[in-house]
């Protein structure tokens, strides 16, 4: 069995059947190629819905007409994590549309609900990670978006284990627009690549990061975006997120699999030019980035290089624009202060999470 994971997808702008009449032409190549394969799986970041207004406190809420599930048929998606940050920056109503759209296109969905799939051997489960400030997670008491529980997850994936199942992990997790994942998401996937075989395919920083092969495991921290575009705030600010050259590359991770088994490993590379997406050799990059994750030992060294592209004074201006006083007057607003404080809730019960797991 051949399996395609992709990156983040987001069904607007040029990707949008109802704002481009070349959304899918820009698609067709790769379209072609991933007609290969058994199963091609992605992380849908728009729910598919025509509610235009949320109460949902985000400072960039992403939606897409239901139309666009076209766009996810027409590149032979036929399972789709809902497992991240903007499954439902439409509430429920918008999330309940976008499971019933893809019910009614034959596509399935995991990491909601807490729901998973099962094709065969393998177990297909999402986790959306606190850090990336989502709104609707799930608990014990309530359904919604899957939370990264890291006691949670090794007990799913021992329990998979047990019942002769190889876990395949969406974790949308990490800080955004930065090559370089969160020291102990790193630590996580190398405790559980040792314990047992899973395959982890990363979301949501919105550029690619390094691959780690431990024992019969693979971990693709994050895989970049597949397909997105600049983004509008509908919060009334004028906020506005336009991509550069790192968010428009990507890779496709291809695993093989016999019964419950990895056989063969392939990354192929891809870029959008000219609003056209096209392969493109990045393997040089992501030897890079892979190698220097084995100088994550040294704790100190490692933040320190996070931290210097995270805060690079020319990337942020190019990406957040200039902050000045007009810049912070209009942030002052319902959806920005919502999703400031939700942030530091989020904050304290992932601090909380982590230091569990770690006490284990």
């Amino acid at each position: 069995m051949k399996i395609a994971f992709l990156g983040d997808i987001a069904l607007i702008g040029k990707y949008d059947l109802t704002q481009s009449l070349n959304a899918k032409s820009r698609l067709n190549t790769i379209a072609d190629y991933l007609k290969n394969f058994d199963h091609v799986i992605g992380n849908l970041e728009t729910p598919l819905t025509s509610k235009k207004k949320s109460l949902v406190c985000k400072s960039m809420h992403l939606r897409s007409d239901p139309i666009n599930v076209e766009i996810l048929k027409f590149l032979n998606i036929d399972i789709v994590s809902l497992a991240n940050n903007h499954s439902y920056d439409f509430g429920r109503k918008g999330i309940d549309d976008t499971i019933e759209i893809l019910k009614s296109n034959n596509i399935d969905f995991y990491g909601f609900d807490n729901k998973y799939v099962n094709i065969g051997d393998l177990t297909l489960r999402g986790y959306c990670c606190l850090t990336t400030n989502a709104f609707g997670y799930n608990s014990k008491t309530k359904k919604g978006v899957n939370t990264l529980d890291y006691s949670k997850v090794i007990s799913d994936v021992n329990n998979d284990n047990i019942n002769g199942k190889l876990s395949l992990l969406s974790m949308h997790w990490g800080d955004e627009h930065t090559n370089y994942p969160r020291y102990e998401h790193v630590k996580f996937s190398r405790y559980l690549s040792k314990i047992n075989n899973v395959v982890i395919n990363g979301h949501h920083p919105h550029v690619v990061q390094g691959i780690e092969k431990i024992n019969n495991s693979i971990i693709a921290y994050s895989q970049g975006n597949f397909c997105f575009d600049d983004c509008k705030s509908i919060s009334g600010t004028g906020m506005e997120l336009k991509q550069n050259d790192s968010n428009r590359e990507s890779f496709i991770l291809e695993v093989e699999f016999e019964r419950n088994k990895i056989i063969n490993t392939k990354t192929t590379g891809i870029n959008e030019i000219s609003g056209i997406i096209e392969f493109k050799d990045i393997n040089q990059k992501l030897n890079k980035l892979s190698q220097e994750l084995l100088n994550i030992d040294d704790i100190e060294k490692y933040q320190n290089m996070r931290e210097a592209q995270f805060n690079d004074k020319i990337f942020r201006l190019e990406k957040f624009g200039k902050k000045d006083i007009k810049w912070y007057l209009r942030r002052i607003n319902y959806y920005a202060i919502g999703a400031f404080l939700l942030a530091k809730v989020n904050k304290k019960k992932y601090i909380k999470i982590l230091k569990n797991w770690e006490n284990d």
